[in-house]
């Protein structure tokens, strides 16, 4: 943490004493231009006492402030300096408006309650301002005889220009020097608002000399009618400054939409020090879990800094302070800091507590996005991960195999060797689980040491292994993956040690490589399973599998074949699962799910052949056939007036087909069916590859009208960055956190940041496999928007389900449909 050094140092004195020398110069430069004035106006035009009269009043009311800005502690004022210099120009040319313009600002800044060598400041660099103006008309040429010609009226145009690039300069020029920035920087801030200022200054004064040069009586109506236009054209200039600033906190809206706490707080520092033209700014957030520290952000409006926000008893002087909080209590503080005092006006207080509200919002956010981070990371590692040796899962290894075997980038070849230990069940009935688990884990520690550079090392359940080897010679990678089973089978076959007993087990490894035995994980894995079934035919050993002794693909073979009888035959039938509105108790859409009435085997769950379908390159044909029947009979339900939804399922290699949304249209078109009626979902899983595709079809999905639902949330991590890229209109929480309702505390607070986050997104939350009254009470407690499950309704036929809903029924069957 940085600490920051007092005002009061070196650098500080330093810049202090430069000010004072631009202060003196501008000063000094005044005097002798006055001086130059005093003995020189006599020969000038003599001018009625009146005229001099109305030009000393003009500037005394020449520093008058139509809009005040704010930058740091320093406050820059618009003012009608032009107007009144364009004015005087004509009622008062010569040395005696240099005279009187001075007067007239040593008038307006004498009772004011600022520091004299502000106000000198000010009032000499107006003087020095003037004389350049006065420069500028005689090099030009101003006749103010008749009426005012083109000539006169650009000599006044670049008076006023002149005088207004030198007094903005010279203002920047001491603020940069106080503060220690650059010159172009504070002269380009609120450069716009000045040239519009001056604009509408010099064009309201030109107008009022030619009008003057016509008639002089217009003189009498020029008070009256200047403090008019005045205050409109200050009414104007104000209303600008809060678009600007309004627009700047829709801006700061859209900047906070973010779910990574970093990021936030750069955005918060970053549009705080300019919302509010600070000179730093501190977010001191406070910690989300107990015994932490609290994070501090410090920044300006150049961006974030390093360092704390340490400051000396002056500087606390100078800082305004305000809570952070959200639904869920209080975040932290923001603290907007000045070089300088700053008493803040009551609009930049609202402002300030406007943008804090939106940083609470944000914050909050970001806390539950953060939270169920951390909740599906530690669901991702118990579903990927063996509790008992820490080696991973079955799951973990055909993530990992899948990853490898669908990237062309891996080069060579992928083994896989299972692992099965010989009379392991003996140890484990004689000498208890106690010593089984340790034999266990000490096993698998010797596997993990005997092949360190393996992709994968697995624990598939019981007493088998497995070991995934990537990037093997292709021409090699059988025998390479025989030795490694070897050094397997010689690590096993050392002693484990358990309370002064040695305990010897011999095991037997199945080896298959990708691609020589297989084109896919799934049947790396069989056919290892195979090899395996071979080894233990003679156990202490190792088998490669061999295609000749396996006869198990053809049923794979069988099954696709058959697969594209059913769809051609119309075998394929689906059951729908109602799903209810919690708020309500009555039913909002339902789920269709697939089944196969096969032929000889009878009702086929999906279980028993989604996989054949996805990998037999029916899957395009498989969607479009359940999609057809299930919008077709959503539409026969919205013709029989119950407005109803749908819900149908894509796998992933649905997400990387790009005609599936123009297929989803045609379908959609038809049936009739209106596609904010159709819910699509997608499973955090469809998720993870080929980002961009998926993106794009997702995309065209939403455009065309269609819902999307994200299944079994939570189960995974991807999809928490991918809600940041892909809006959706449905969170499903996963079953496996509603079967632990209302015991598991940790399951509650889990589909309560789910439902949260859910919410905070725009989306509904959907919870599934709700299977008694008391999960359905809780959820509806945790804000749950509606659920599905056996406790609300069985999946079942078309036909029953109209029946149910009272379409081809007289009366609803409130037996099967259970309310709330």
């Amino acid at each position: 943490m940085t600490v920051r050094p007092p005002l009061e140092d070196d650098g500080a004195r330093l810049r202090q004493r430069r000010t004072a020398g631009h202060v003196a110069a501008v000063c000094g430069t005044a005097l002798l231009l006055l001086l130059h004035a005093a003995l020189t106006v006599g020969n000038g035009p003599d001018v009625p006492v009146w005229q001099a009269l109305l030009v000393l009043g003009l500037f005394v009311g020449a520093d008058l402030p139509l809009l005040h800005l704010r930058f740091g502690h320093n406050r820059e004022s618009f003012t009608v300096g032009e107007l009144s210099l364009v004015l005087g120009l004509c009622l008062a040319p010569g040395s005696l408006l240099l005279l009187l313009a001075a007067c007239g600002l040593v008038l307006f800044h004498l009772p004011r309650r600022q520091p004299v060598q502000k106000r000198s400041f000010n009032a000499a660099s107006l003087v020095i301002g003037v004389g350049l103006a006065l420069g500028t008309t005689r090099v030009v040429g101003l006749d103010l005889e008749g009426v005012l010609s083109v000539r006169s009226a650009v000599a006044l145009v670049l008076a006023a220009t002149v005088f207004t690039l030198w007094t903005g300069a010279a203002v920047a020029r001491v603020i940069s020097v106080a503060q220690g920035v650059g010159f172009l920087e504070v002269w380009r801030r609120g450069l716009l608002l000045r040239l519009l200022v001056a604009f509408g200054n010099t064009a309201l004064g030109v107008l009022l000399v030619a009008v003057v040069q016509v008639n002089r009586a217009v003189l009498l109506v020029v008070p009256p009618l200047l403090g008019l236009l005045l205050m409109v054209y200050r009414s104007y200039l104000v209303t600008m400054q809060e678009r600007d600033v309004w627009q700047q906190l829709e801006q700061a809206g859209r900047e906070l939409n973010l779910l990574e706490e970093r990021a936030v707080a750069e955005a918060v520092v970053t549009r705080a020090a300019r919302l509010m033209n600070a000179d730093r700014v501190d977010l001191v957030l406070d910690p989300d879990t107990v015994g932490a520290v609290p994070s501090v952000w410090s920044g300006d409006a150049e961006g974030l800094r390093s360092g704390g926000a340490d400051r000396t008893p002056a500087e606390a002087e100078m800082v305004h302070t305000v809570a952070l909080s959200g639904p869920q209590g209080r975040l932290g503080l923001l603290r907007v800091a000045f070089d300088g005092p700053v008493a803040l006006t009551r609009r930049e207080r609202h402002v300030l507590r406007t943008f804090c509200h939106s940083v609470g919002s944000s914050l909050q956010n970001v806390r539950l996005y953060e939270q169920m981070r951390r909740h599906a990371e530690a669901k991702a590692h118990e579903a990927s991960h063996d509790g008992l040796t820490g080696l991973g899962n079955r799951t973990l290894l055909h993530d990992r195999a899948a990853a490898v075997l669908g990237d062309a980038a891996v080069p060579g070849s992928t083994a896989l060797l299972i692992v099965d230990l010989d009379h392991f069940k003996e140890i484990n009935d004689t000498l208890g689980h106690a010593a089984g688990d340790v034999f266990l884990r000490e096993v698998g520690e010797r596997i993990r040491g005997a092949v360190p550079h393996a992709e994968a090392v697995c624990r598939l359940g019981g007493d088998e292994y497995a070991v995934l080897l990537t990037g093997l010679d292709l021409v090699g990678a059988p025998a390479a993956a025989d030795l490694v089973a070897a050094e397997l089978l010689q690590v096993l076959a050392e002693p484990v040690v358990f309370d002064g007993l040695r305990l010897s087990v011999e095991g037997s490894v199945g080896v298959a490589c990708h691609p020589q035995d297989a084109a896919t994980f799934e049947e790396l894995l069989q056919r290892a399973d195979v090899a395996l079934y071979q080894a233990k035919t003679s156990r202490g050993s190792f088998a490669h599998y061999r295609a000749d002794r396996d006869d198990s693909s053809v049923h794979r073979l069988a099954l696709a074949a058959e697969l594209r009888g059913a769809l051609t035959r119309d075998e394929l039938v689906v059951h729908f699962q109602p799903q209810l509105d919690l708020a309500s108790g009555t039913p909002i859409g339902a789920e269709a799910l697939v089944r196969w009435q096969h032929p000889t085997r009878g009702l086929l769950q999906p279980a028993a052949f989604v996989s054949a379908v996805e990998h037999s390159g029916l899957i395009r044909d498989f969607t479009l056939d359940v999609l057809g029947k299930a919008v077709s009979e959503c539409a026969s339900w919205h013709r029989a007036g119950r407005p109803l939804s749908v819900a149908v399922n894509l796998s992933a290699r649905n997400l990387l087909d790009r005609d599936l949304p123009s297929d989803v249209s045609r379908v959609l078109a038809r049936a009739g069916l209106a596609p904010e009626h159709l819910v699509l979902e997608i499973t955090e899983t469809t998720m993870m590859s080929e980002l961009d595709v998926v993106e794009e079809v997702l995309g065209r999905l939403r455009a065309l009208g269609v819902q999307l639902s994200v299944d079994d949330f939570g189960t995974g991590y991807s999809s928490l960055a991918f809600l940041q890229r892909v809006q959706v209109n449905e969170v499903k929480v996963d079953r496996s956190f509603v079967r632990g309702l209302p015991d598991s505390a940790s399951d509650r607070a889990l589909v309560r940041a789910t439902v949260q986050l859910a919410h905070s997104l725009g989306a509904r939350a959907v919870a599934e496999g709700v299977e008694d009254a008391g999960q359905l009470h809780e959820l509806a407690g945790l804000g749950c928007d509606s659920a599905q499950g056996y406790h609300l309704g069985r999946p079942v036929p078309a036909a029953q389900l109209r029946a149910d809903l009272g379409i081809d029924a007289v009366a609803v069957d409130t037996r099967r449909l259970r309310a709330v």
